[in-house]
């Protein structure tokens, strides 16, 4: 079928209640509550409280990262496709309680480590178990976020559509951390007592299994959406890309690349950021866990009407990228400030900072990713959206691989005891440089990138909008 011979498929927009709105902010939730179970607890939990060796938790998160960035741009591709249930469920939602579902169960065994075995005379069973239940959760959690951050592009079709979308899908993203940091971390773990994780990732399970019910309605796609993913699919099947030459256009849309270079930097300095908190508190401010709850609360005081001033004043009156330019640069002042503080009272002041930066950054997220993702679609004149989410994710999931490297490389170099609470002066530092400077310099650098080089917006997003409807996706 040839576009000379035959009309491109036009459809009306869709209305988006505000109900299914927050249905599908939903799925943010459990991202942010995966994923910031898995930052800020991973590390620490397999080296210090289950004695992993410092090398061989490096070691797996190594292989980790490498297993997610081979996986995640296969079953963007190789999903974004009709199956057979595709006409009555949908093309995503299937994906997406697939994904959900066994990532929620690998999420549990995670942090419920049989604590049998002598870890010190035979590590390799604990590490073999981390590498292949990181490896299982992350297969899983690849199938969720791909379809329904794929998803937020066709079900919010109008600029504020996703301005609101996004907005509404932060406030719930940092609602998960709330729970976690304020309540479910310092209220359920001890330190020094592996079976509390285990009652922990017990809640945390029933938390997610809840979330994924009031889900449903956000990630169902009527008939309408369902009709003009098909619609456009059969059209274009004659049309349909090489897996290499989908690649080669990609990687040749300048904004999308930007864009997946400087989140990926974004993501690499907060998961290290997560990742090293623990120590943070624990060895440098000689803290507890319990500490967490300042930590989390000044962020949050901020973090929340930033989000509302930014959406509105920066990324709706101006363009999303501002909003995100302005946060990057706030984080790095935030991340460069635990270089030198030495007390709670100084934390909860430049965490305020922190709250800011992600609300302004966090605001536009889905927002750009939609409009990154558009000028590909148009460039391949199709609807590839799961495939460039699992683009994306390849780049993202360097971030472990960054932060594998980065933690064990400089607690093997400063000689860090993951058994012992007081540490040398020079390992101190080591946690000081892996929690903020390291951090910082990754955040610095994605500002730059979008100051300097993001043009996706003003004429040129007129442009994208005409082109898209010209092109009928």
């Amino acid at each position: 079928m040839s576009t000379e011979t035959t009309d491109t498929p036009v459809f009306k927009k869709d209305i988006v209640s505000k109900k299914k709105m927050a249905s599908f902010s939903v799925g943010p939730f459990m991202n942010s509550f995966i994923l910031s179970t898995f930052q800020l607890l991973i590390f620490y939990y397999y080296e210090v409280e289950l004695g992993l060796a410092t090398f061989l938790v490096g070691l797996s998160f190594v292989i980790y990262a490498i297993w997610n960035m081979i996986n995640d741009p296969l079953i963007g591709y190789l999903t974004d496709k009709p199956m057979r249930w595709s006409k009555k469920y949908g093309m995503r939602t299937p994906w997406v309680f697939i994904g959900a579902i066994s990532s929620i169960i690998c999420f549990y065994f995670l942090f419920s480590v049989p604590t049998d075995t002598d870890v010190k005379s035979n590590p390799w069973p604990i590490f073999w178990y981390m590498v292949i239940i990181t490896c299982l959760l992350d297969t899983g959690f690849s199938l969720f976020t791909t379809h329904f951050i794929g998803g937020f592009g066709n079900i919010f079709r109008t600029n504020e559509q996703r301005r609101k979308g996004s907005l509404i899908s932060v406030f719930t993203a940092a609602l998960a951390q709330i729970i976690l940091f304020i309540g479910l971390v310092p209220g359920i773990i001890v330190t020094g007592d592996p079976s509390s994780y285990s009652r922990f990732a017990l809640v945390a399970t029933i938390i997610l299994a809840i979330a994924l019910i009031l889900f449903i309605p956000g990630i169902y796609e009527n008939e309408f959406v369902r009709n003009r993913y098909l619609q456009i699919y059969e059209y274009l099947e004659t049309q349909k890309i090489p897996y290499f030459k989908f690649l080669k256009t990609t990687f040749k849309q300048k904004n999308y690349m930007i864009w997946s270079a400087a989140y990926t930097l974004i993501t690499t300095a907060n998961v290290l950021n997560f990742t090293s908190m623990l120590y943070f508190l624990i060895h440098v401010l000689k803290a507890d866990i319990q500490a967490i709850q300042i930590f989390s609360l000044a962020f949050f005081l901020t973090f929340l009407p930033s989000n509302i001033i930014m959406s509105h004043f920066v990324a709706k009156k101006k363009s999303p990228v501002n909003s995100a330019v302005i946060g990057a640069f706030l984080i790095t002042i935030y991340y460069l400030s635990l270089l030198w503080i030495t007390n709670l009272t100084q934390l909860f002041l430049f965490a305020t900072v922190g709250g800011v930066a992600t609300g302004a950054f966090g605001c536009v997220y889905m927002y750009m990713i939609s409009d990154t993702m558009d000028e590909v679609n148009v460039a391949c004149g199709r609807h590839v959206e799961a495939g460039l989410v699992g683009i994306q994710n390849f780049f993202v999931r360097a971030a472990f691989l960054a932060v594998g490297i980065i933690i064990a490389g400089v607690h093997i170099a400063t000689g860090y005891v993951p058994n012992s609470v007081e540490q040398t002066e020079l390992a101190t530092w080591g946690i000081r440089l892996h929690t903020g400077l390291f951090s910082g310099i990754f955040s610095f650098i994605a500002a730059i990138l979008l100051l300097k080089f993001y043009d996706l917006k003003g004429e040129k997003k007129e442009q994208l909008i005409a082109a898209m409807r010209k092109l009928g996706i």
